[in-house]
């Protein structure tokens, strides 16, 4: 499943210039100190005049290991020798210090990449490396630093809507079941779609749960989400299943976790349920909304129509990944039928 760097990376390539992993593979190099960024390869060194192409642009290093690190804004850019200045001193360079073959050395630089050096590289502990020592990779964002493409991300989730379903242990003799424990996350009484039960020791594998139909509804409480079974009681042991809506947001996990142990994407590799397409679309409605207000009165031209297009491209994606629950609707048999005498 993707992760959150995944998600925004993609939406680093759809929202505007963007140097990194998804594009070039660009890190730290020889010359590089805590006030310098140096990067010897294309795009990053140029004999173009493009000085001015890098400035004000959100520098970000993804595995910087002192977070005050991880975000800066590109000050000036000299193409022929590849340097990026950034508007403060780092902490810790991105690049380990050449030489640098003890621990005292390299215990700041976290290297999740390393699978991709050679073992004649690795050997020397980063002196046979390039540039003399290992250099972070680092990525060049578009009009959105990292901080606000995550939360973008994240409030695009909120919007990805996802069809599961939850099983819960009936009470016995209870027809009025407090859903706070197994849906906290539900948003509204109507994305409870479907219900049904199975008997103590049944298989859901092996039967359909919901092929024994509970009838009822829920019923909001204050805060609180009530399935309400109209005096349908169950016997010990017995589950209630129930397939509901719930947002990709809400269903989210930590790298080799379980999808719904946490809300939202923190961490680099923490992953979400749903394509990256999808995601980078609809943090992109939301970005270009946001955005809007502080941009001139012909750059908004363009960007309603980035907005518009946003709109189209996550519809569309919505109905490819999408399909809401439509239960077939059965008739019950009605117990009275026209006026009651009245005594």
């Amino acid at each position: 499943m993707p992760s959150l760097a995944e998600y925004r990376r993609n939406l680093a390539v759809e929202s505007g210039p963007y140097v990194g992993p998804e594009s070039y593979s660009v890190r730290a190099t020889g010359g590089t100190t805590i006030s310098v960024l140096h990067c010897d390869v294309y795009p990053i060194q140029s004999g173009i005049a493009q000085n001015d192409l890098y400035v004000d642009r959100p520098l970000y290093r993804p595995y910087a290991g002192q977070p005050t690190d991880k975000h800066r804004v590109v000050q000036s850019y000299d193409p022929p020798n590849g340097a990026l200045t950034p508007d403060l001193p780092w902490t810790v360079s991105p690049l380990s210090p050449p030489g640098g073959t003890y621990y005292s050395a390299l215990e700041a630089h976290t290297y999740a990449d390393m699978e991709h050096f050679s073992y004649e590289c690795l050997d020397g502990t980063g002196v046979d490396c390039p540039g003399g020592g290992i250099g972070e990779l680092f990525e060049i964002l578009g009009p959105w630093d990292a901080p606000t493409m995550h939360k973008l991300i994240n409030d695009g989730l909120k919007q990805c809507w996802l069809v599961v379903d939850v099983v819960c242990t009936a009470i016995e003799g209870v027809s009025r079941h407090d859903l706070r424990e197994v849906c906290p996350w539900l948003q509204d009484p109507n994305h409870v779609r479907q219900a049904g039960v199975l008997s103590s020791g049944i298989d859901p594998w092996t039967v359909d749960p919901f092929a024994a139909i509970v009838y009822g509804q829920v019923e909001r409480d204050g805060g609180t989400m009530i399935f309400n079974t109209n005096g349908r009681t169950f016997a010990e042991g017995d589950q209630i299943w129930l397939r509901c809506y719930k947002r990709a947001y809400d269903h989210c996990r930590a790298a080799g976790g379980t999808f719904g142990d946490q809300q939202g994407l923190v961490l680099e590799d923490d992953e979400a349920p749903i394509t990256r397409t999808w995601a980078t679309a609809s943090a992109l409605l939301i970005g270009w909304r946001r955005f809007g207000h502080i941009l001139e009165v012909a750059a908004n031209q363009r960007l309603i129509r980035d907005q518009a297009a946003a709109a189209v491209w996550f519809n569309d994606e919505t109905h490819q990944h999408f399909t809401a629950v439509a239960p077939q609707l059965l008739f019950r048999k009605a117990r009275f039928f026209g006026p009651r005498a009245v005594a």
